[in-house]
Parts: C-alpha cells; structure tokens; sequence
C-alpha cells in the first residue's frame, strides 16, 4: 500500500472498485473473444441497455475499453479492449483454474431427482 497524503491507496481495493461493479467483469470477458457492438454486448448477458452504457462509459474512461463510432445513421458503435483490458485476462484464467479447483457443476435435474 502507497501513502497518498492522509489516504491509503491500495491498488488491488482499486482494481476491485472498478472491477467490482455489477456486469463489469462480464462485459470485460465478452470482449476478451474481440471487438463488439453495444447490442451484442448486452444481449449475451440480458444487461439493461442503460447499465451496459454506464460500465462500458466507466471501463472507457479507466482506459480498459476504447470505443469507436463506425456510422451515425444508423447508430453503430464497437468495443474493443485495449493492452490494458487485455491484460484482465489473467484474472479470468485464475478464477476459472480455483473454479475448476472448488465448485462443483450444478446438479442435473433428472440426476438430482433420482438421488
């Protein structure tokens, strides 16, 4: 932890702020497999349209997301990570290797039903 005047940063309390927020890592992950429309992004979650605009606004404006307009009429714009976002992949490739590692797979109905 860095000493900023009276204040304690602590990086990973930072990354967690960020990170932290309701289909933020979800919306990171998607766009892991490459650059996507707004639609797409939160079609494959179910995300309110008005929830996917302010995490990819918060991810654009903490350098993890670019965002590019392609046409105005009619509206169309792409996602795309950049070196930074990029490099959240680790995170997910952890998570997944303690996921193996610690949770099992949900019980099948007709497996469940016969125990």
């Amino acid at each position: 932890m860095e000493h900023h005047g009276d204040d304690i940063y602590c990086p990973a309390n930072a990354a967690l702020t960020l990170l932290g927020g309701r289909w933020t890592m979800h919306i990171v992950r998607s766009l892991l497999d490459g650059k996507k429309r707004f639609n797409e992004i939160a079609n494959e979650h179910g995300i309110n349209p008005g929830t996917c605009r302010d995490r990819l606004r918060e991810l654009e404006e903490e350098g993890v997301v670019t965002r590019t307009v392609i046409s105005a009429m009619p509206p169309h714009v792409e996602y795309m990570l950049t070196p930074k976002g990029k490099e959240l992949n680790g995170i997910f490739e952890e998570v997944a290797r303690w996921g193996r590692a610690w949770m099992k797979p949900p019980q099948n109905r007709e497996t469940a039903s016969h125990v």
